[in-house]
């Protein structure tokens, strides 16, 4: 039983690395998430700012009359369809958890150092980008066909996010993770 768990172990090294130290990080987040809440809420904000102004300045250059708040009844910031109604853009819309979980996955992958430093910041701004899209098409579904949101918001837009970030771990993968130095 010991010999098949030392052969398991050796054969699978790299694996159990990268679990081990993706465990590592998963509990630092939570521990800092509990310790400093105050912390984490200014980082949804800092995250979600941006993305709200440059979300509204599309809607407007689509010829919607948009009006923006911030830290309103629970909402990071607020998107105002004049006359119309509004939506909430949330902690859970910042994006701040697949930014994280983007850039863990690539620290802890194998690859060169110089590789990381530039496709870490492309992946995010990627992200980034992907995101201000899926807020204002979310936006436009929630003007012209509101019942429509919840399923869009619950599912589509969580496939194509999760699966753009999964393509941008494969790619690292098959291009980049077994490149030397």
């Amino acid at each position: 039983m010991i010999e098949k768990a030392k052969s398991f172990i050796s054969h699978n090294r790299e694996v159990i690395r990268f679990l081990g130290a993706a465990f590592i990080l998963l509990l630092a987040w939570v521990l800092f998430s509990s310790f400093f809440p105050s912390a984490i809420q200014d980082m949804h904000y800092f995250v979600i700012k941006p993305q709200a102004d440059a979300s509204a300045y599309f809607l407007r250059l689509f010829g919607f009359e948009i009006v923006q708040d911030y830290l309103v009844d629970g909402c990071e910031a607020r998107l105002i369809f004049v006359g119309y109604g509004n939506g909430c853009i949330g902690k859970g819309c910042s994006g701040l958890e697949l930014f994280l979980l983007f850039f863990g996955f690539i620290l802890l992958m194998k690859g060169r150092l110089k590789d990381k430093l530039w496709f870490v910041p492309l992946g995010l701004s990627g992200i980034l980008v992907l995101n201000i899209i899926r807020i204002v098409v979310l936006s436009t579904i929630f003007y012209y066909k509101p019942q429509y949101l919840d399923f869009n918001h619950k599912y589509t837009f969580v496939i194509i996010v999760y699966g753009a970030i999964f393509g941008l771990w494969l790619l690292w993968v098959n291009k980049f993770a077994s490149a030397k130095e």
